[in-house]
């Protein structure tokens, strides 16, 4: 092989290395700008979250542990507590907040008629917060169900957010 010959296979060579480098940068280039044009499609049409509901129970040392268990009728059947609900929901909502007893809880929204009944408005960011007296007058296991609703086209509906506290009332045998 003659020197020509050489430099012709090597300028080919590079030639060819020359093209091949190029279509590489053509290719990334190329997945360079789907990409961003998918990640800037899920950006703008992403679904926004709708934001939460919250809602829990404190007790009188506004805590939410070490609730009342046991009450004795006639004695100490009388106690409260502190229902909170939160919104966090980026508009303002009208809620309700029904308080039930029971003697069994299977399926929310209990079908049984309110032991009380609260109803307020709440901006995005704000916290409702209010004592409610509970009081048992017979013996037996019970649940106290506090079921939180929201107002929507004028009726309001179970946010499928509750809490629930358990006492046993009795009587006092000393």
């Amino acid at each position: 092989m003659t020197h020509m010959e050489k430099n012709s296979k090597q300028t080919n060579t590079l030639s060819l290395e020359k093209i091949n480098i190029k279509k590489i940068i053509v290719i990334l280039l190329a997945i360079t700008i789907t990409c961003s044009i998918v990640v800037t499609g899920v950006i703008i049409y992403a679904p926004r979250s709708e934001g939460y509901n919250v809602m829990y129970l404190l007790n009188a040392q506004d805590q939410i542990v070490n609730h009342p268990q046991i009450l004795i009728i006639n004695q100490n059947n009388t106690f409260n507590t502190k229902s909170v609900v939160e919104n966090n929901k980026p508009t303002t909502y009208n809620y309700q907040v029904q308080v039930k007893i029971v003697k069994d809880t299977f399926n929310f929204p209990i079908n049984t008629p309110t032991y009380e009944t609260y109803e307020f408005t709440l901006n995005p960011k704000q916290t409702w917060n209010n004592q409610v007296p509970i009081s048992i007058k017979e013996e037996g296991e019970f649940s106290i169900v506090f079921e939180l609703y929201v107002e929507k086209e004028e009726n309001y509906r179970f946010t499928n957010n509750y809490c629930v506290l358990h006492i046993t009332a009795i009587t006092d045998t000393s």
